[in-house]
């Protein structure tokens, strides 16, 4: 050791001789120690500032903002709870005291009588109540407040109890009354415990002082929240809270020093109740104080209970609120510090490059001092000084100079709107420290590594490799990379067969895989070693390819980088690894936004979406077309949400749309949703005719006559017909019961004032009670109707063509259609048969139509359920289970408010409306939602206005529930740290970090690398090379360098994106995510990176030709000589 600093001195001095490339490594050093302490800084600043939003979010009641506990049934002159009522505050102090800046008291007696001395009023019901520190906080209105030394009761009461009582008036308090029975715990024998007489009172007391009104109060800020803690603070008389046939309440505010001392011997039996809470100090509050909070707010009752022995109940939604945000804000925060660990790894390969060039120019120094008796100690530690000189000073300031840069992300737009323009508040913590010498000792490995092997050269290795270097270095000469493409193979077998790198269903909350988080790593690692490897074969692959071009651009350009790819391979690493990782830091932060809104479009739909209830017509289609005329309401439509029964068992999801093309208009729809748009989609849905299934009837029918046959006793009970009048609504009413032996006549009346025209949509009848039913057949004909004049009309004599079908259940075997067997009148009737079978049924009898089948639109998972394919035929269970036959006309993955995990149909909602009323499901003919589409540019102000109006029944003809608005949604989501700004920061900070090393590190590499070729220059220039062809050689050779490192790194950059924000397709309790993320990138932000990198290589490449070009052939070949 001593020997590896035994030439400090010497250290010192080539430190200073060599101070701009020692400026460019600190200049690395620094900032590989400022983004990692970038990471927990940035975290806790973003964490405390989604604290608070969740916080002020999620407690939206003022008094789930003050913590409390209480404890009933207090004697007052009992000496032991008296001492425990202290002892409760002390230990709500020591454990929650942090919380707040005070424990606030409030100690209430049992309810007492009161009445009026010298008066005749109507008593009143009142408590003696303690508020504590209340005189500070209230306004005497007037008299005056209790004295604290009073002995008698001195009470003051709120302001608005000065209409009941005035100032100075005498009211007397009465207790409750109480006798001098002691409970004695009864007898474990239950018999001896039936027989003992446990208590014999024997005297009977009641309790009564007197106590005047020496003055009236009101709150000094009502809003604050030190007032929840008083129960009665909104009481008035007559006012909410008060009974309306007994006495009402009175609050009547004394002092403590009363309370706890004369009252306790004045009314030595009265029970209390104390409370203690605090006002949580949500702007005090950090995430780091967070773990804490929740275990003392739940020790907090735990201790009172065990500590004390008593029994409080009270509120602590506060620790619920904080648990949840504890859960949503841990795994969003992995990735961030795993992104700022791949800039530095960037970082630290630039300060490979940068030292590598710098050693390359020390080589010949080195070599004479090691030719000279040097030892690799000695030179080592010479280079190690010197990186410690960079990487110790780095370490102390990169933390400091990360406050800075964290803090002035709050000028920034993206965090004007939080931190109202002033700096963003963050601090320095311990891990920013650790991680800042975890980025030193990074960058002190990246000085020393390309100084390992250059110490252990000689004069003779160093010329050798200078005139032939070396194609393979130990990295590859042993396969270190090969082994790394293994593993970065197994992690992503690893990643693909386990689905994400997170596990929200751990023991303890979000765990994840260390290396799995390090995946990403490892794989920009693999893909830059495959790279490395391939370099050098593709040059001389292209170099050959070239050969046919003539000119010096293409065959000098290639074929120098061909014979010293070193150089060009570790710039194309450094450029390949940079805009990787700035891919992916211009990719985080508009993919979780743009996740977070497209979940919100996906789960609201439309602008509006509300429940629908009590919904007739013409009355409901009324009240949507005034809907329709809003100002700035684009359309509305209403849909029915059901379900559908699935053949092989069990149901999904159904969704009937109004006007296809309309509802296509309010849907937010992405590509991967399905193959067609959403407009193209429902289109299917629409049959192009119009869907006027049944029997015509005259306007004026007043009944329906069926005659039907039964050889035996009918099976059925009575049939019913199913009427749809002209404003669309369907009327079920029964006909006359059927006979056995005869023809018989079935008769129906109709409602009266039904509104022409009249349709039969049906007819359906179930079985009769009995164990079970033989085989056996129903005849019908002649379906006639009863005109208001008493003339009949033939509706149908099933005689010419027969156009009836029948919808049963699942399993029937049963048949039903034309027969010559027996008829009434005709050749032909119609003929309904069953075989043997135990199980009642029902069936529905209906005219053919184009409303069967349905045109539907199958997820892929109704799709396997169903076991169909796209134009196949299938049917589905509706009503009490008929089976409607089903026509698939395209097929969906996603529609929104729609699960496809799931499986979910979708259909026309006037075509199913018609099946519905065939089959008589009443639930199923009536819309369950109101969906509503804003005009492009109404604010939310005027949307929720709007949908303030549709809650009025009276004026929308139907029920509304509570409205679901997507732009209020919107708002939440763009107004929460937490998901807006909290990545793009950091990110900003990474993306800036990475290319800025890039463009450090390219322009540092080419300027050295042109000016070693001086002497390579000179000679071309001398063997007549123009200098317009070497510009452009170079152009050419550092452009692909360029161009290459750059498509690469985006691809990457891309991919790795892809695995990392594996973390959003979970929700926070770890529910899949509908609809799957979807990578997006800001492809403005990495093009201008991408552009600023080329043009300061465009720059650098100018100025060191130009000065290259400055020293003429002659002294260029003399001095490099």
């Amino acid at each position: 050791m001593g020997e590896l600093f035994s030439i400090w001195q010497y250290a010192l001095r080539r430190f200073a001789a060599s101070w701009t490339l020692m400026l460019l490594l600190a200049v690395g050093a620094l900032l590989a120690t400022t983004l990692l302490a970038t990471a927990p800084i940035y975290t806790d600043a973003m964490s405390d500032v989604g604290l608070r939003f969740r916080l002020d979010r999620e407690l939206d009641r003022p008094s789930e903002r003050v913590p409390s506990l209480a404890v009933d049934r207090l004697r007052l002159a009992d000496p032991v709870q008296l001492a425990r009522t202290r002892a409760f505050e002390e230990v709500t102090e020591a454990r929650v005291g942090w919380l707040g800046h005070e424990v606030l008291t409030e100690q209430r007696s049992d309810p007492l009588t009161l009445r009026f001395v010298d008066d005749t009023r109507d008593p009143w019901r009142a408590r003696l109540i303690h508020l504590g520190g209340y005189a500070h906080h209230v306004e005497v209105v007037a008299g005056r407040l209790p004295a604290p030394g009073a002995t008698t009761a001195e009470v003051v009461l709120l302001e608005a109890f000065g209409s009941v009582a005035a100032l100075g008036e005498r009211v007397q308090l009465t207790a409750r009354p109480f006798h001098d029975c002691r409970r004695v715990p009864a007898s474990e024998d239950e018999n001896v415990a039936a027989e003992e007489v446990r208590c014999q009172p024997t005297t009977f007391v009641r309790t009564s002082i007197e106590a005047e009104v020496v003055g009236f109060v009101r709150p000094n800020a009502p809003d604050d929240l030190r007032w929840q803690m008083f129960e009665d603070r909104a009481l008035a008389p007559g006012g909410p809270g008060q009974p309306d046939d007994e006495p009402q309440w009175m609050p009547l505010l004394t002092s403590g020093e009363y309370f706890n001392g004369a009252l306790t011997v004045q009314m030595p039996e009265l029970l209390s109740r104390h409370s203690v809470g605090i006002v949580a100090d949500l702007g005090g509050l950090a995430v780091r104080d967070v773990p804490r909070a929740l275990d003392d707010l739940r020790a907090w009752p735990r201790d009172v209970r065990d500590e004390l022995d008593l029994e409080a109940g009270g509120r602590i939604e506060f620790a619920d609120a904080l648990a949840q945000f504890r859960n949503a804000s841990t795994f969003s925060q992995v990735p961030l510090l795993l992104l700022l660990l791949q800039v530095a790894g960037v970082v630290g390969f630039y300060l490979v490059v940068v030292t590598s060039m710098a050693r390359a120019r020390q080589a010949q120094e080195v070599a004479v001092y090691r030719s000279r008796g040097a030892s690799t100690s000695q030179l080592l530690g010479v280079n190690l000084v010197e990186g410690l000189l960079i990487a110790v000073p780095a370490a102390l300031l990169g933390p400091l100079l990360a406050r800075l840069a964290v803090g002035a992300l709050g000028y920034t737009p993206a965090f004007s709107n939080i931190t109202g323009g002033e700096p963003l508040r963050a601090s320095v913590n311990e891990d920013a420290f650790l991680l800042a010498a975890g980025g030193a000792a990074l960058a002190l490995a990246a000085m020393l590594l390309p100084t390992v092997g250059a110490v252990r050269q000689a004069i003779a290795d160093t010329t050798r490799e200078q005139a032939r270097p070396a194609e393979r270095g130990w990295f590859r000469r042993y396969h270190l990379d090969l082994a790394l493409v293994a593993l970065a193979a197994f992690l992503f077998w690893q990643l693909d067969r386990r689905g994400a790198v997170f596990d929200p269903q751990s023991v303890g909350g979000w765990q994840a895989d260390p290396l799995l988080l390090l995946s990403p790593l490892v794989m920009t690692a693999a893909a830059a070693a495959m790279v490395l490897r391939l370099y050098s074969p593709a040059l001389r692959l292209a170099a050959w390819l070239l050969r046919p071009l003539r000119g010096i651009t293409v065959t000098l350009g290639i074929g120098r980088a061909g014979r010293d790819p070193a150089t060009g391979a570790r710039l194309l690493l450094l450029v390949l690894t940079a805009i990787a990782v700035g891919a992916f830091a211009a990719s985080y932060a508009p993919t979780v936004a743009q996740s977070f809104e497209d979940r919100a479009y996906y789960e609201h739909g439309p602008d509006m979406r509300t429940a629908v209830a009590d919904f007739d017509l013409p009355a409901g289609s009324e009240g949507l077309d005034r809907l329709r005329a809003v100002d700035g309401v684009e359309q509305a439509v209403v849909v029915h949400r059901g379900s559908i029964g699935v053949p092989r068992g069990g149901a999904i999801p159904l969704l009937a749309v109004q006007d296809g093309s309309a509802a296509a208009s309010m849907l937010s729809f992405r590509d991967d949703f399905a193959d067609e748009s959403p407009a193209e989609l429902l289109r299917h849905l629409d049959l192009g005719v119009p869907i006027d299934g049944g029997r015509a009837l005259p306007d004026d029918t007043v009944a329906l006559l069926l005659y039907g046959y039964s050889e035996e006793q009918p099976r059925i009970a009575r049939l019913r017909a199913s009427i749809r009048d002209g404003n669309g609504d369907y009327h079920v009413e029964m006909f006359s019961g059927l006979e056995a032996g005869a023809w018989t006549e079935l008769r129906v009346e109709l409602p009266p004032g039904l509104t022409p025209p009249l349709t039969l949509a049906s007819v359906w009848f179930t079985d009769r009670r009995v164990l079970v039913h033989g085989d056996g057949a129903i005849y019908f004909d002649d379906l006639l109707a009863v005109r208001a004049s008493g003339a009949t009309e033939v509706i149908d004599d099933f005689d010419d063509q027969f156009g009836w079908a029948m919808f049963s259940q699942p399993g029937a075997a049963e048949t039903f259609g034309p027969s010559d067997e027996r008829a009434r009148s005709r050749p032909r009737s119609a003929r309904w048969t069953w075989t043997r079978e135990v199980d009642e049924r029902s069936r529905v009898l209906a005219p053919e139509g184009p409303g069967v089948p349905l045109n539907a639109i199958f997820s892929e998972r109704a799709l396997a359920l169903f076991g169909v394919q796209p134009g196949e035929r299938t049917y589905g269970f509706l009503g009490e289970r008929f089976a409607i036959p089903l026509i698939v006309r395209s097929s969906a993955g996603m529609f929104p408010t729609l699960d496809p995990a799931q499986g979910f149909v979708v259909v026309d909602y006037e075509q199913f409306r018609a099946v519905a009323g065939m089959l008589g499901a009443r639930g199923q003919q009536v819309p369950t939602e109101l969906w509503v589409d804003f005009a492009a540019g109404v604010p939310l102000a005027q949307q929720e206005a709007i949908a303030e109006q549709t809650r009025d029944s009276d004026w929308m003809g139907f029920v509304t529930g509570e409205p679901l608005l997507l732009a209020e949604r919107l708002d939440e989501i763009a107004s929460d740290p937490t998901t807006q700004a909290s990545g793009s920061g950091i990110l900003l900070l990474a993306f800036a970090g990475a290319m800025g090393a890039a463009v450090l590190g390219f322009v540092v590499s080419l300027a050295i690398t042109l000016q070693g070729r001086t002497l390579e220059v000179a000679v071309l220039r001398s063997l007549g090379a123009s200098t317009r062809g070497l510009l452009r050689a170079l152009v050419f050779e550092w452009g692909v360098v360029l161009v290459f490192g750059a498509v690469i790194g985006v691809l990457l950059g891309r991919w790795i994106s892809l695995l990392m924000l594996q973390f959003l397709e979970v929700t926070e309790t770890g529910d899949p995510v509908v609809p799957a993320f979807a990578v997006e990138t800001e492809w403005r932000l990495l093009a201008t990176g991408i552009a600023l990198l080329g043009v300061a290589a465009a720059v650098t490449l100018w100025a060191t030709w130009r000065a290259v070009l400055r020293r003429g052939v002659a002294d260029a070949l003399r001095l490099m000589q």
